[in-house]
C-alpha cells in the first residue's frame, strides 16, 4: 500500500468517554507506524493548528462543532461516539478504513457556510463569534418580541420564545426541532425560523446567504443569545443581533458517497414505516441520477 507523503493530523476524543481516547491512542500508532505525525489536541491548542492537513475528532456532534469552532477552516472527520452522528459520518468499526483513506487524499470535503453575530446596542457594536449550526434568540420566562430586518427591510414583528437563523448544516438541529425546515446538501441559503410564536404569521422563510438579516428586541423582557447552543451574552429592550455569513467555513471530510437523504430518513428514526421498500430498485436509482448527469 502506498501512502502520500507525511500528514500532521489532529486528534480530538471527547472528554467523557474513555473508549473515544482507546482509539485516540490506537488511531495515533497507526499514523506514526506509516510515517505520519499525530497531533493530540492539546498540542493544537499550543502550535499553530493551521500546519495540520486535517483534525480526527472522536465524538458527536457537539464535540465536531466545538472543534470546528476551536480549530476553524481545517478539514475535519468525525468519527462516531454520539446518538445521531450527522456530523460523525462514520462508524467506530470503519475507523482503519476511514484514516487509511484520509492519508491517502481518497475523500472528499464538503464545505459549508456559517454565521457570523454582532450585538448593536446604543450606538456600539459587540462581536459575538460566529456558529456552524445557528445562531439563536431565546426568551426567559416571557414571551418576546422580535422585529426581523432582512437588508434594512422590515419583514415582520414576531411576539413568541425567540427566533432561529439556521444554516443548511444546522437545519438538522434546533431549525428541524422548531419546525423549520430541512435544507438539503450544497443549497446556499439560511433558515429564518420563529420560536412558537404567538401569531398566524408564524411560517419560516429562506433567505439568501448574501444578506444582512436584523433581529431586534422591542419589547422589556429577558433574552439570551445563543450560538450553537453557547449562550454568549443576555439581551434587552432595543438590542439588535446582526447576523450575516461568517467569514470561516465549516469542513466536513467525506469518505465515499454520502447519502444526505439516507441520512436524514435514518438518523432521526423518520422511517415510520420500518419494513417499506421503495419501488425504485438501487439500480434504477443509480441509472436516473447517470441519466442527470448526462442532460
Amino acid at each position: 500500500m502506498s501512502y502520500q507523503s507525511s500528514q500532521r493530523i489532529g486528534i480530538i476524543a471527547a472528554f467523557s468517554k474513555p473508549e473515544a481516547h482507546v482509539l485516540g491512542e490506537r488511531i495515533a500508532a497507526w499514523l506514526r507506524a506509516r510515517g505520519h505525525t499525530p497531533i493530540p489536541e492539546q498540542a493544537l491548542h499550543t502550535t499553530d493548528a493551521g500546519d495540520v492537513d486535517a483534525i480526527v475528532v472522536l465524538g458527536g456532534d457537539g464535540l465536531m462543532m466545538r472543534a470546528a469552532n476551536n480549530f476553524p477552516d481545517i478539514p475535519l472527520l468525525g468519527i462516531n461516539f454520539g446518538k445521531v452522528g450527522f456530523l460523525a459520518l462514520v462508524e467506530q468499526q470503519d475507523w482503519e478504513l476511514a484514516i487509511e483513506a484520509l492519508v491517502n487524499g481518497e475523500f472528499t470535503i464538503e464545505e459549508s457556510s456559517t454565521l457570523s453575530a454582532t450585538l448593536l446596542r446604543q450606538g456600539k457594536r459587540w462581536d459575538q463569534g460566529w456558529a456552524i449550526n445557528d445562531v439563536v434568540i431565546r426568551s426567559g420566562n416571557r414571551m418576546v418580541d422580535v422585529e426581523l430586518y432582512i437588508d434594512g427591510y422590515w419583514v415582520n414583528t414576531y411576539p413568541g420564545d425567540g427566533m432561529i437563523v439556521s444554516t443548511p448544516r444546522g437545519s438538522t438541529a434546533y431549525c428541524m426541532a422548531a419546525g423549520g425546515p430541512i435544507l438539503t446538501s450544497r443549497v446556499r441559503g439560511f433558515a429564518v425560523v420563529p420560536i412558537n410564536c404567538h401569531s398566524p404569521i408564524r411560517t419560516p422563510m429562506i433567505a439568501s446567504e448574501d444578506v444582512t438579516i436584523e433581529l431586534v428586541l422591542t419589547n422589556d423582557h429577558d433574552a439570551q443569545l445563543t450560538l450553537d447552543g453557547r449562550s454568549t451574552i443576555d439581551l434587552g429592550l432595543g438590542d439588535t443581533v446582526m447576523i450575516e455569513r461568517g467569514k470561516h467555513t465549516f469542513q466536513l471530510v467525506e469518505i465515499g458517497r454520502n447519502n444526505f437523504y439516507e441520512a436524514v430518513r435514518t438518523k432521526f428514526n423518520f422511517q415510520i414505516r420500518p419494513d417499506a421498500i421503495p419501488t425504485r430498485s438501487l439500480e434504477q436509482q443509480e441509472a436516473f441520477r447517470r441519466r442527470l448527469t448526462r442532460s
